[in-house]
């Protein structure tokens, strides 16, 4: 599942990677890749399904931003349920964006920058056009 964004589609998004360093999957429905890249932390999360209903999956969604903390604002993904990201307010060095398509949610992390909303937007696009949903 972590192939789903890979090192050679955050580098194209400005966000250098030289490779996927660890992958743990829990089980068919989730992994939690964590990325080398020049920076701090690169991580990239997915539970496809993260429940069997649209109400389970949005549930998934509100745990993923209080697991990654600081506030959360909307963000236009094409293609995405709902996006938002924490990349407006100040948290350590990272931003994240948190993402639903039907009953998938996936959230990324990636070192703060000039142009990290529009990263984290780029890189969910990936995602979303990738999901066979």
């Amino acid at each position: 599942m972590c192939s789903a964004l890979t090192p050679a589609d955050f580098t194209k998004a400005g966000v250098p990677v030289s490779r996927l360093r660890e992958a743990n999957l829990d089980d068919n429905r989730s992994a939690y890749c964590i990325y080398d890249g020049k920076a701090e932390k690169i991580e990239f999360d997915i539970f496809y399904p993260a429940g069997d209903t649209p109400a389970e999956a949005q549930n998934a969604e509100r745990a993923a931003q209080a697991a990654i903390g600081g506030s959360f604002e909307s963000v236009h993904v094409a293609g995405a349920d709902e996006a938002t990201t924490n990349a407006g307010s100040p948290k350590d060095t990272e931003a994240s964006i948190v993402v639903r398509k039907g009953t998938t949610v996936f959230n990324i992390s990636i070192p703060r920058g000039a142009q990290v909303r529009q990263q984290l937007a780029a890189l969910s696009e990936v995602v979303v056009n990738r999901l066979k949903q």
